[in-house]
């Protein structure tokens, strides 16, 4: 092979890797906000079990949460990178509507509320909402201190880096 053709190769073999890298190994991945809706489809299937199984539904929530939160929290962040890095104001108001509309399409409001119905006439799935609420309190009180809530975040952990120099 002459010299050309080994640059040639050599570009698109830099290519392949560049772009493989840059979208996780799947050139197909689907968009943030697919994703998310994605979750929020499970999280509807789990409201609709749910509606007829309050304590059911509550640990199956809680499971869920504690097994996807961070990806769920991970994706609803990404979409708002993907869209923010559009620097056309048009196109970005455009994409911002789409991930509005794929979330609103996933969503299942009618099936929360049954849900929401079905634990509040029962006192066992009460019982078990709160003394998980008590436990997120507890977590979150330790880690970002006493009377904070989570809209302290970013700035307890500004003061907390500024210590550490």
């Amino acid at each position: 092979m002459k010299a050309k053709g080994w640059i040639t190769t050599a570009l698109v073999a830099g290519g392949v890797v560049f772009a493989v890298k840059t979208t996780g190994g799947c050139l197909n991945q689907p968009a943030p906000d697919q994703r998310l809706a994605g979750q929020f489809e499970d999280l509807c299937d789990i409201a609709r079990k749910g509606a007829e199984k309050p304590v059911a539904g509550v640990k199956s929530l809680g499971r869920y949460m504690v097994k996807h939160g961070g990806d769920i929290a991970k994706n609803l962040v990404d979409t708002v990178a993907l869209i923010e890095r559009i620097r056309d104001d048009e196109a970005h108001d455009e994409r911002a509507r789409v991930a509005r509309d794929r979330m609103l399409e996933a969503a299942c409001p009618a099936d929360w509320q049954a849900f929401d119905e079905a634990i509040n006439d029962s006192p066992e799935a009460i019982e078990l909402l709160n003394k998980a609420g008590e436990r997120l309190s507890r977590t979150l009180e330790i880690i970002l201190g006493p009377g904070a809530k989570l809209r302290d975040l970013p700035q307890i952990l500004m003061h907390r880096l500024g210590e550490q120099r």
